[in-house]
């Protein structure tokens, strides 16, 4: 079983990682940069709360823990990702153990022919898919007319990760999931308060 669902997840990242666009080329690197990741995050978040400020009264308390609540939820989010679960997982990228990669570093694109053996990191999760994840979760547990719009930038980075050649597809679902859990703990807690 585990095999089977394995070998899907390589057919997958090949037919998503070999259709190519020069479109696709110079956009989607934008959706796995952590920086455009955090700013569209750290813009809704600050409508969400300019929203609340106007539609609701919201007590000082209540907005403090919703600030640390955004702040640590990122944290924990890449933390655990990064130094938790892909340490207990221990799957290579597909660059590092596949041939016939499109392999995105450095500002552009390189097909490799065999695996980089060289590069040693991780893939399970993602942790731009749990940071996404997390922040669509949060972000539209806050306010709901945004959702369609963090669920498509959410897709964006989770797809974009694969077209780079860094994640496999269940790579990606991982941190989605991961993102979610966390999100929706940290808007329950908050609810709460």
């Amino acid at each position: 079983m585990i095999d089977t669902i394995i070998s899907l997840d390589i057919k997958l990242f090949y037919i998503i990682n070999g259709v190519r666009t020069s479109y696709l080329d110079k956009i989607l690197p934008l959706f796995s940069q952590k920086t455009s990741l955090f700013l569209f995050y750290i813009f809704l978040f600050l409508l969400v709360v300019f929203l609340y400020s106007r539609e609701r009264k919201l007590s000082l308390k209540k907005y403090l823990f919703l600030i640390l609540f955004f702040i640590l939820g990122f944290g924990i989010s890449d933390f655990s990702c990064g130094k938790i679960f892909k340490p207990i997982f221990q799957r290579e990228r597909p660059f590092a153990c596949l041939p016939g990669v499109y392999f995105y570093t450095e500002d552009h694109f390189r097909f490799v022919e065999t695996p980089l053996t060289y590069k040693k990191t991780l893939s399970f999760p993602s942790c731009h898919a749990g940071n996404a994840g997390f922040g669509s979760t949060f972000v539209s547990f806050l306010k709901p007319s945004l959702s369609p719009l963090t669920i498509l930038f959410a897709l964006l980075v989770g797809y974009s990760r694969i077209y780079l050649g860094h994640h496999f597809p269940l790579d990606v679902f991982g941190g989605y999931i991961l993102g979610f859990l966390i999100g929706f703990t940290f808007y329950w807690v908050w609810k709460q308060i």
